[in-house]
């Protein structure tokens, strides 16, 4: 008698692995590389509750940018999925366990760093100001730029930076961001003139 119990509960238990195995209707996984083309920046007043954009005077400490590295997708790859295997019934309900494999991205030219200067409007003096702007990390905690930069795992494509330190930052300027890929190539873009109060 427990035999034929043992083998009931064995085949109910092989039917519901198999049937679990279905094949979801996942699309097929595709490998894409990604090619860095330009950059997309706008400046921020994030005084108040939300946001806005930049549309006139703004105090030094509300002051922010958002930077975007626009890019060019191609599709290098497709993994097909085989799966038919559909074993239902015996008159027991599925047992679903549906898991897609993910789109693959892969940089072409990895970013390697980033700079931010400011340009005095009055003297035309250029300053590197990458370190004082900061952003908030995985943990949420607040670091500089420079800091995020070099401990994130995967390079996010946009992000928002928050001016934290402003001491040397002149009333009329022109923010201008740099990203440099790891062949040397820049892409760079160029606030409207910023009025601080």
């Amino acid at each position: 008698m427990s035999k034929k119990l043992f083998v009931i509960i064995f085949i109910y238990f092989i039917q519901i692995l198999a049937s679990s195995c279905d094949s979801c209707n996942c699309d097929n996984a595709k490998t894409f590389v990604r090619t860095y083309t330009e950059l997309e920046l706008k400046a921020w007043d994030t005084s108040g509750f939300k946001n806005e954009e930049l549309s006139s005077t703004v105090n030094k400490s509300n002051f922010g940018l958002s930077v975007a590295v626009l890019s060019e997708l191609n599709q290098i790859a497709q993994l097909q999925l085989h799966t038919n295997l559909n074993l239902h019934g015996f008159g027991f309900a599925a047992a679903y366990a549906c898991s897609c494999v993910p789109d693959e991205y892969i940089n072409a030219e990895p970013i390697k760093s980033i700079e931010i200067t400011v340009t005095n409007i009055e003297t035309l003096e250029v300053i590197n100001v990458t370190d004082n702007f900061s952003t908030y990390g995985y943990d949420n905690e607040k670091i500089s730029i420079s800091a995020f930069f070099d401990t994130i795992a995967d390079w996010h494509d946009a992000f928002q930076i928050d001016m934290t330190t402003s001491d040397n930052i002149p009333d009329v300027s022109i923010f201008t961001v740099k990203i440099i890929l790891e062949s040397g190539i820049e892409l760079q873009k160029e606030t409207q003139e910023i009025n601080f109060e």
